[in-house]
Parts: structure tokens; C-alpha cells; sequence
């Protein structure tokens, strides 16, 4: 028998074998992000570029399959090449179903955690409320059911072949290889016309690698904005990459005051958790100084929260700055102005590099060690309280992180004034329909043991020599936008925080409604140690008690937070009404305006009006001018 037929026969086999199987859980893939991107009915053409999308992201790795099955045919028995194009679908497959159940609860994609899985503190973050067992089980289980389906498709396809002329054989493989193609060519021109690239957009960055990109903004008035955002974007550009010392302009500026300052930080504190019955002693407690009720944390994770805390600036210029190995502003100039400084938490600070501004030498770093946050909280607030006893000593500048609040929301046994209250979850379990109230109630159990420890914690101190700042270093989804937890969207839930200042010359009963975040907190502190306006002035944030403070219109930037250094970064430019998205690429200094968002980070229908496009202009030019230090 001649060798080619032979050779023709085990190629069909494994070329149909992945390409099936990936059709036949297309319906699963294409329904989540018909969801997640709420199309409607009435938008066909919407639905056939996401389609499309989707369907060109998986044959991108499927022409990888075969070109290498192809070569490998020459020198492979065919039952080797029929195990090899198993083998690969079943671990490309799995790895996009993964992705799909991930995106799902979470939010993010596979890619975003892969790099964390060998990070000794991943597990220590995360606890095991990321338990993906259960959901390997199902992925597999629908895995198997199609590449059983796809392996009778693939038989049949063989056994046809090896009936037929070699020619036809070729001919009909070709086909295949044809259509593979077709997505790849038809989708960027089926995104052009369908004329919505903030949605688009958003499912590029679903996905776990990107295929699909718009060339087109899809309106006037979007690419008139996308090319004056550009021009600004690139006169800054050199200027955002020029290192800078925001604590060498401060050093010869002596406080007036050194009373003691302690920063309390709590894991994943949504805004809405300061409320009177879920931490009715932080609520009370506020009722002595100033709470901000729109403030926002920068960011959506802790390290870039963290640094906008104590850096007083825009966390998009993080990796750059770390690099530069500039000491973050507060605790250096107050180490300068003789305070002695602590940080006292639960976690190892090696997570996402916080140890390069919040270990040492800039703080005194106490670790409490308990496997338990509910306990090493405890642990904190008191050592907290013990660091501030007065005496005759250096004023001191305490910075305290709790934990308890952080996914899986943890509080003793028995102490659950909410309830129904799920037991400790496993986010890759959840279901929004089912588990919704019950997970808010184990956040709010988990807030309010939070708030008892708070309140042990402000019993200790000399309330009137000491300025408090209670705040989060993000917020927290519980389903609001569709995940749950955070990182995943620049969504109000997940960056919108309580603020609540008190102490020395910050007036009683004060409370703020205009948008506010992190980046103020440094001026806003040297300002209550006697620090005059005129030195705060080329600060990037403002000081929020400050006689008629500019807070009328004002906005917020948010930046997506990234892990690691490269890649796009996401922009989110807030004010009360509106909402502006724009995308940077801080390595060629190239921008795409993606046009207005909504409260739950997703791209808004609305179309983009001449007024919107000027107003996020206006913002993105006063954004970058205060990221420039001169």
C-alpha cells in the first residue's frame, strides 16, 4: 500500500480530532461572553465579531496543532500522531476551559494567575479560598464529552479518507485548513463594522491571550478624542519616564507639629461597609473628625493602593519608581522630622515587591505571626495601641494592615450578628444566584469583627495627640459587577473605600461627598503637622481640609493594577456622572481612548458626545501634568 494514504488517513484523524472538540464547546465559551458583555438581541453585529473573536483565538493555537502534527507525521507511527493531537487538544482545551470557569467567579483570566503559582505567599494571600479542584472536575468532564464526540467526528473523517482518492483527501484536508483560517481573516474587518470597539476591547482583555483589536474608535466624536488624548499622551511621555524624589523636595520643610500618626489599612474594605450597623464603632468614631464618602483607593489591588498611600501619587508610575529606588515620601520625611516609623501587620511584604517602600529601612517591620487573621488582627490592633502609648519618647508614625477581611472573610467561630452566612467559600464555587446574601453577610461578620478590634484599638490612644487615618486599600466585589473579590475591574465596588480622619486640626462632624483618593492623604497629613500650602504645591494631590479645596467637579484617576512590569496599562478617569476609560501602552507611548464606563468597569452603549470628549481630554491633561514633579 502506498505510504502517503497511510500518512493522509492518521493526519485527518488528528487534525479534526481539536478542531471539532473546540466547536463543540463553543456554545459555553460564546453564552459567558454574550453575558459578560451584555449583548442584546437586536445586535447582530455585534454578536458576529465576539463570535468570531472568540472563535479566532482558539484557531490561532489550533494552526499550531497542525502545523506541528503535520511535520510530525514523517517521523511518528500513526497511533503516536493520534495520541499527540489527543494529548494537545486535551491540555489546550482544558487550559481555555479553566480560563472560562476562572473569568467566570473571578473576573480575570487564567493568564493572570499563572504567574503567582510557585510565589510562597500566593497561598498565605489567598488562603484556600481558591480551591480549584471542583472545577478541574467539571472542565474535564465537559472535555471529555467532546473530544469523545470530536474522536467518532475524526474516525469517521479517517475512515472516509481512506476510502476516497488521494486528491480529494487533500483537497477536503485543505478545506479544513481553510476555514481554520477564515475567522483569523474575517475578524478584524467584522469588528470595524460593527462599529463598538469599547466591548471589543474589553473582550480582548478577557481573553488569555489577545487576537482581535479594533483599528477604528467607532465614532467621530471617539476618534477625535483617541487623537487628542495621542498628542497629549506623547508630549508627556519622556517627562513621565524622568525619575523623580518627591521626599528630596520636602526634607528642608520641618513640621510645626509632631503628633503621633497612625494609618490603619484594612484588606478589601468595600465603601459600604462603614455603616452603622455593620462597624457602628468605626461609624461613631467618625463622628470626631472628617469621613469622605466617595473616596477611592487609585486601584483595584493592594500594592498599587499601598503606594498611592504612601508615595502621594498616581500608581501608574509604580515599577518605574521602584526601579528608581525612590523612598516612598511619607514615612522618609518623617523619619527626617525625627518620628520613629512602624509597620505592624500580618503579611509577608514580599507580596508584588511591598517590600521596597513599606519594609525596611523605611519601617520597623513587626510581623504577627498567626496562621489565623481573625487572631493576628487581635495581635495588631494591640500592638498598635502599645506603640502609642504616651511617654518620653519620639513621636511615631504607626502604619497598621488588617487581614481579616480579605477573601474567604474571616471572624471567630460563633460570632455572626449577619446571618444566613456561608461557611468559609471557595470562590470557583460560588454561584451569584444562590450564595449572594449569604457571602455578604460572612463580609459583613468579617467587617464587623474588624470594627470591634478597631474600636479595642482606639480605646489605648490619646485621641487628641493623635491623627487617625482609617481607610482600605481596595474595595471588594460580592457580585456587584459580576465577580467576585477584586482586581479584575477599574468598578466602583472594587475601588471605592471608606475614609475616616481624626485628630489635631481636623474639624469634628465633617463629611466630604466629592470624589477623592489616596494621593491626597500625603498632603492632607504633612498639612496637619504645620507643613504651609506653599510647600505642598507641587504635590500631585491636594490637601482635603484645606479652606475652599478645588472638589467641585472634580475626578479621580484609577489604574488598573498589574503585577508584573509590561503590558498595557488601563485608565479610569471618575467623577461623580462620568466615567472616561482610556488604554496606555507605557513602553512606545501609544493611547486608545475607549470611550466612557460605567460604575460596574464595563464599556458604556452610550455614545460619545462632544462635551464627554472634551471633559476627558481636559482630565487626562490635568492627570499627567501632576504626575510630572518639577
Amino acid at each position: 500500500m502506498p505510504r502517503e494514504p497511510s500518512r493522509l488517513g492518521p493526519i485527518a484523524f488528528s487534525a479534526t480530532l481539536p478542531w471539532v472538540s473546540a466547536l463543540v464547546l463553543l456554545p459555553g465559551e460564546f453564552s459567558h461572553y454574550r453575558r459578560w458583555l451584555e449583548l442584546g438581541a437586536d445586535e447582530t453585529a455585534l454578536r458576529i465579531a465576539v463570535l468570531s473573536a472568540i472563535v479566532s483565538k482558539t484557531f490561532v493555537a489550533l494552526l499550531a496543532i497542525f502545523a506541528l502534527l503535520a511535520l510530525g507525521s514523517r517521523f511518528v507511527s500513526p497511533r503516536t500522531l493520534r495520541i499527540a493531537s489527543l494529548a494537545t487538544s486535551f491540555f489546550l482545551l482544558g487550559f481555555l476551559g479553566l480560563d472560562l470557569e476562572l473569568q467566570t467567579k473571578t473576573g480575570n483570566n487564567i493568564a493572570d494567575y499563572l504567574p503567582f503559582l510557585l510565589d510562597p505567599e500566593t497561598f498565605r494571600w489567598a488562603g484556600q479560598g481558591f480551591d480549584a479542584a471542583s472545577s478541574v472536575l467539571q472542565v474535564v468532564g465537559k472535555l471529555l464529552l467532546a473530544l469523545l464526540l470530536a474522536g467518532l467526528a475524526g474516525w469517521a473523517f479517517e475512515r472516509w479518507t481512506l476510502r476516497t482518492s488521494r486528491r480529494v483527501g487533500h483537497v477536503a484536508l485543505s478545506g479544513l485548513l481553510a476555514v481554520t483560517f477564515l475567522p483569523l481573516v474575517a475578524t478584524p474587518f467584522l469588528i470595524e463594522t460593527a462599529g463598538a470597539p469599547g466591548p471589543l476591547y474589553h473582550l480582548n482583555e478577557r481573553m488569555p491571550w489577545v487576537w482581535s483589536a479594533a483599528s477604528g474608535s467607532g465614532s467621530t466624536e471617539m476618534e477625535s478624542s483617541q487623537l487628542r488624548a495621542q498628542e497629549i499622551y506623547s508630549r508627556m511621555f519622556p517627562k513621565l519616564a524622568e525619575p523623580t524624589n518627591l521626599a528630596g523636595l520636602l526634607t528642608d520643610r520641618k513640621p510645626l507639629r509632631t503628633p503621633d500618626i497612625v494609618v490603619v489599612v484594612v484588606e478589601s474594605l468595600r465603601h459600604d461597609a462603614l455603616h452603622r450597623e455593620t462597624m457602628p464603632r468605626l461609624w461613631a468614631f467618625s463622628q470626631r473628625g472628617a469621613r469622605f464618602d466617595r473616596h477611592f483607593a487609585t486601584s483595584n489591588a493592594s500594592h498599587y493602593g499601598m503606594f498611592a498611600l504612601l508615595y502621594g501619587r498616581s500608581p501608574l508610575t509604580y515599577f518605574a519608581t521602584l526601579e528608581s529606588q525612590e523612598p516612598p515620601t511619607l514615612p522618609t520625611y518623617l523619619r527626617t522630622a525625627g518620628y520613629s516609623t512602624h509597620y505592624v501587620s500580618c503579611t509577608n511584604l514580599a507580596w508584588r515587591d511591598m517590600d521596597r517602600f513599606m519594609g525596611a529601612p523605611h519601617f520597623v517591620v513587626e510581623r504577627m505571626g498567626d496562621s489565623q487573621f481573625e487572631i493576628c488582627d487581635q495581635r495588631v490592633t494591640s500592638r498598635v495601641a502599645a506603640l502609642l502609648e504616651p511617654g518620653g519618647r519620639a513621636p511615631r508614625f504607626v502604619l497598621a494592615f488588617l487581614m481579616s477581611t480579605h477573601f474567604g472573610y474571616h471572624y471567630p467561630d460563633g460570632v455572626e450578628p449577619f446571618r444566613p452566612s456561608l461557611p468559609p467559600p471557595n470562590a470557583l464555587d460560588l454561584q451569584a444566584e444562590r450564595d449572594r446574601e449569604a457571602l455578604s453577610n460572612r463580609y459583613r461578620n468579617s467587617a464587623h469583627h474588624i470594627d470591634s478590634l478597631l474600636g479595642q484599638m482606639l480605646d489605648g490612644i490619646d485621641l487628641e495627640n493623635t491623627v487617625v487615618v482609617i481607610t482600605g486599600d481596595h474595595g471588594e466585589s460580592l457580585f456587584d459587577d459580576g465577580t467576585i473579590a477584586h482586581s479584575s475591574l477599574l468598578s466602583e465596588i472594587q475601588t471605592r473605600v471608606p475614609l475616616v480622619l481624626s485628630g489635631p486640626g481636623i474639624p469634628e462632624a465633617s463629611t466630604r461627598s466629592s470624589p477623592t483618593d489616596h494621593s491626597d492623604l500625603l498632603p492632607t497629613l504633612l498639612a496637619r503637622l504645620g507643613v504651609g500650602p506653599e510647600s505642598l504645591e507641587n504635590l500631585p494631590g491636594r490637601d482635603l481640609m484645606r479652606e475652599g479645596a478645588r472638589l467641585g467637579e472634580d475626578f479621580v484617576p484609577l489604574v488598573h493594577a498589574k503585577a508584573r512590569r509590561g503590558g498595557h496599562d488601563r485608565l479610569a478617569l471618575v467623577s461623580r456622572r462620568y466615567a472616561y476609560s482610556i488604554r496606555l501602552d507605557p513602553t512606545t507611548g501609544a493611547l486608545r481612548f475607549l470611550g466612557k464606563l460605567r460604575a460596574d468597569g464595563r464599556p458604556s452603549r452610550q455614545p460619545m458626545t462632544r462635551e464627554d470628549g472634551d471633559r476627558a481630554i481636559r482630565w487626562f491633561d490635568r492627570y499627567l501634568d501632576d504626575l510630572v514633579i518639577r
